[in-house]
């Protein structure tokens, strides 16, 4: 079996991570992956070394440099004969229509956000002629007909709960409980939520707050801080990509409030892998990921401040007890799923 994974992303976000880690799931598992994507910015500089990995997709999207990655699609497909073309965006699911025409594989795609289900006549066409629905959210199932539940595979080489920790870094004492929230910092990613939670938290038991992430929002929940009076608590950690998974193992626990570009909630499943349980808002697709006691009952930040201080008081959430929920998210059993669906043993 030959596969080829579509997307049409040129950084480490949105679609382009777990879609690059479901090559990886296929290539351990056995199976001819390859992934296209944009070439030309630091994604490549990430991932460029592998051979399995092809930067042909154009940069700019507009009707010429699309009939040029037509052509650049069409002639790694000639040339590797793949059986299965799995689209990620809508942009990559066009892609392997028009170059469909030209040869016999199968289409495959992967919803990874609400805002891509449609039900308009174009959608509609498109979605007729794929063979394989997959999505990586598990709300999703009730929009998508026939789609299989894909979340975002963990590598579990990069994450676990051994290691080192980022805690001296930041000179935190080791018996110090360190809360953590990830994301990119712009409007409406729920870091309000997760600093008035924080607020609330620091009042039920003594804890710090560490927030991964860089953008424009700054400024603004910096002033947040000081209107809290959490300021002093609160630590600026920046952007982490390699050495995201020592800044997880300094945590004690995530809070998760609100769904990122990709809803597939990877940042929920590195972080339990890691061993680092989490607390989360009711938010779409949560529940296939964490325990019941992970979710709080509504989305309030006394509600989450509640649900994460009984996990923190907690002896069954341990670094173990997260991180073994984590294996069902692992390259293996993500392998598994995909094939499964490629080779039609799931009806």
């Amino acid at each position: 079996m030959k596969i080829l994974h579509l997307a049409a992303g040129n950084r480490w976000t949105g679609a382009a991570a777990p879609a690059f880690a479901e090559v990886e799931a296929l290539r351990a598992a056995g199976v001819d992956a390859h992934y296209a994507y944009v070439g030309g910015y630091k994604l490549e500089a990430k991932i460029g070394h592998h051979d399995f990995a092809h930067p042909l997709i154009r940069k700019a999207q507009n009707p010429v440099s699309f009939a040029r990655s037509v052509q650049a699609v069409d002639t790694l497909v000639h040339r590797h004969g793949f059986d299965v073309v799995h689209a990620h965006l809508t942009y990559d699911h066009w892609l392997a229509r028009l170059v469909a025409r030209n040869h016999p594989f199968r289409i495959a795609r992967t919803f990874h956000a609400r805002r891509v289900l449609r039900n308009d006549p174009l959608s509609r066409a498109l979605l007729g002629g794929t063979r394989h629905r997959f999505v990586v959210n598990a709300d999703f199932l009730d929009t998508v007909r026939g789609a299989h539940f894909t979340p975002p595979p963990v590598d579990h080489r990069q994450f676990s709960p051994d290691g080192s920790s980022a805690r001296a870094l930041y000179d935190i004492a080791s018996d110090e409980t360190l809360v953590t929230v990830i994301g990119k910092l712009s409007a409406g990613r729920g870091f309000e939520e997760a600093l008035l939670t924080f607020a609330v938290l620091r009042h039920l038991t003594p804890c710090r707050m560490m927030i991964i992430g860089h953008g424009e929002h700054r400024p603004v929940l910096e002033a947040l801080t000081r209107e809290l009076d959490v300021q002093r608590e609160v630590i600026w950690a920046g952007y982490h990509e390699e050495d995201l998974a020592e800044h997880f193992r300094a945590s004690d626990l995530l809070l998760f409030t609100a769904r990122g570009s990709d809803e597939g909630h990877r940042a929920i499943l590195e972080a339990m892998a890691c061993g680092v349980p989490v607390a989360t808002y009711p938010l779409e697709g949560v529940r296939a990921l964490v325990s019941a006691e992970s979710v709080a009952a509504d989305r309030s930040p006394e509600s989450l401040a509640t649900t994460a201080a009984a996990l923190l008081a907690s002896d069954r959430h341990t670094l173990r007890a997260a991180h073994e929920r984590s294996l069902d998210f692992g390259y293996d059993r993500a392998a598994a799923r995909l094939i499964a669906v490629y080779d039609g043993l799931v009806q």
